[in-house]
């Protein structure tokens, strides 16, 4: 982690504005598969393993920054999410073909 606030905003903010490429990336890749009449569908359901693991992250990380009071619980935080959203683009990268699923 940084020793310095201000680095540590700079960090966080750049990482939270490129998570906006991830955001276009999936609205236009279920539409893509999906086409006008399943895209509302395919969105809902391919979004509901997010919302259910973001809900579930706020206790664990609350459990982590418990366990760990010597002060290094928030570096292992931000390690998790970096190691999770490096293993989603790596997905994303090699699983995802456009090929249309259904009509």
């Amino acid at each position: 982690l940084p020793d310095r606030p201000a680095t540590a905003q700079i960090l966080l903010g750049g990482a939270l504005g490129l998570q906006a490429f991830d955001a276009a990336g999936f609205g236009a890749a279920t539409q893509e598969k999906a086409g006008e009449r399943w895209a509302g569908l395919l969105y809902s359901l391919t979004s509901l393993p997010g919302v259910l693991v973001g809900s579930v992250s706020v206790s664990v990380t609350g459990q982590l920054l418990d366990k760990m009071a010597d002060g290094s619980g928030w570096a292992t935080v931000y390690q998790l999410n970096a190691a999770i959203c490096v293993i989603g683009a790596f997905a994303f990268l090699f699983l995802y073909d456009s090929k249309k699923e259904f009509e």
